[in-house]
């Protein structure tokens, strides 16, 4: 019986013939690949899977985008834009009614399946002729949807304002959805949709009757909202000039007129410049 100790086994004495198998392990490693190029052809491999994961995906989406056209394809597009100042009213093929306000811009896409309305910057007035293709417009990330209906769509700097005056709406932005019912506003603004006010349907449509009404607005807001109907800037450049408050019923088409009466309501001076800016300062 033969005894092995353990150290015999964990150092292994060399192989006498090791030195003669060299040869054979230059032809084995012409054959092989070594250990670093399996390394690089792993990696290499693992590009290009991604590669081909990424090429899916565009063409899926491409595929995806192809079958929308597909199953409701756009039959016509028209563009309708109103300089700043200016109203304009069309009446769409479906019978339908738009009234642009100052400075905006509308597309309209008549759909096999569809009516879809983009609102990218300004304000309008849908008067709907019911059917059974569904009417919507999209305004800064929301997306208004008619239910048989006339409401007013505003985009703004920072959101969407939509007003119901006759029918139904549903509005949604991100996960937040609403129905308003007539004489009923709210706001659209970063994912959120604020509370649901009630408003006069005189107030409502106070624009497309050619009136700008004010209850107790403060200067500021009373300046945005003459601003997009005047070409030349309208400055405050009194911060606590801002905080004055105005009400009234004024004349949309006599911007200039009410700009120059202020004076004459609060105790601010205006002062008009050559290029059409005006500055507004405390008296």
């Amino acid at each position: 019986m033969m005894n092995i100790r353990h150290d015999e086994l964990s150092r292994p004495e060399p192989f006498a013939g090791e030195d003669h198998l060299s040869p054979y392990t230059l032809a084995l490693r012409e054959h092989f690949p070594s250990r670093e190029e399996i390394l690089r052809e792993a990696k290499r491999q693992t590009r290009r899977q991604r590669g081909l994961k990424k090429t899916a995906g565009v063409v899926a989406s491409c595929l995806a985008l192809a079958l929308s056209w597909y199953i409701d394809p756009v039959l016509q597009r028209e563009s309708m834009q109103t300089a700043v100042g200016q109203q304009a009213t069309y009446h769409l093929k479906d019978g339908s009614e738009v009234t642009l306000n100052t400075n905006s811009l509308l597309v309209v896409e008549q759909h096999l399946y569809s009516r879809q309305l983009r609102l990218p910057q300004g304000e309008a007035l849908f008067r709907v002729q019911h059917g059974w293709r569904p009417f919507t417009v999209y305004a800064y990330q929301t997306t208004i949807r008619d239910i048989g209906t006339v409401f007013n769509v505003r985009n703004t700097a920072h959101g969407a304002e939509v007003t119901v005056i006759e029918g139904l709406v549903e509005v949604i932005t991100g996960t937040a959805k609403q129905v308003l019912s007539h004489h009923q506003t709210l706001r659209s603004e970063a994912g959120a949709l604020s509370d649901i006010r009630h408003i006069s349907a005189e107030s409502a449509t106070a624009w497309q009757q050619g009136r700008l009404m004010f209850d107790a607005q403060p200067l500021s807001a009373v300046v945005a909202e003459l601003q997009r109907y005047h070409a030349g800037q309208i400055q405050i450049a009194d911060s606590h000039v801002g905080q004055y408050q105005l009400s009234g019923e004024y004349d949309i088409h006599g911007i200039d007129a009410l700009i120059d009466v202020l004076s004459e309501i609060l105790p601010v001076r205006v002062e008009r410049h050559a290029d059409q800016s005006v500055v507004i300062r405390h008296r």
